[in-house]
């Protein structure tokens, strides 16, 4: 983004520069309805006017962006308070929680099989109850 910056920056200079150098002429400006006229080069006149509409522009474009801006902070409020959240709960899960049990049964271990052919038929376990 830096180098589009710069490429477009020394593009432009020397066409502003070029611009105000041709377009020295004088124009009569007339600030209605009051009563006052100003003699400016056209040059100035015409830079201006980029400058107050580019200003115009980005402002408008803050405005219309303002939701966008409040939603993003929202969510980004909300995903910290969520990962605090989280790490309370583990926290408090880790706190609750005995040293070396997961909370879940072992399992079983596996029975030996019989035969060689026995061991490439898959078995599904075993039933309770079942012989």
């Amino acid at each position: 983004m830096r180098y589009i910056f710069w490429f477009m920056t020394l593009l432009l200079t020397p066409v502003f520069i070029v611009f105000t150098v041709a377009n020295r002429d004088p124009v009569v400006i007339d600030f209605w309805p009051f009563e006052i006229q100003q003699a400016l080069p056209f040059s100035l006149v015409v830079l201006a006017c980029l400058l107050f509409g580019f200003v115009v522009g980005a402002f408008l474009m803050w405005l219309r962006f303002g939701a966008a801006r409040a939603r993003a902070r929202q969510a980004q409020q909300r995903a910290a308070v969520l990962e605090r959240e989280l790490t309370n709960l583990k926290r408090s899960a880790a706190a609750h929680a005995a040293p070396g049990a997961t909370g879940l049964p072992s399992p079983a271990p596996a029975a030996p099989s019989s035969s060689p052919a026995a061991d490439q038929i898959p078995r599904l376990p075993a039933a309770a109850g079942s012989p």
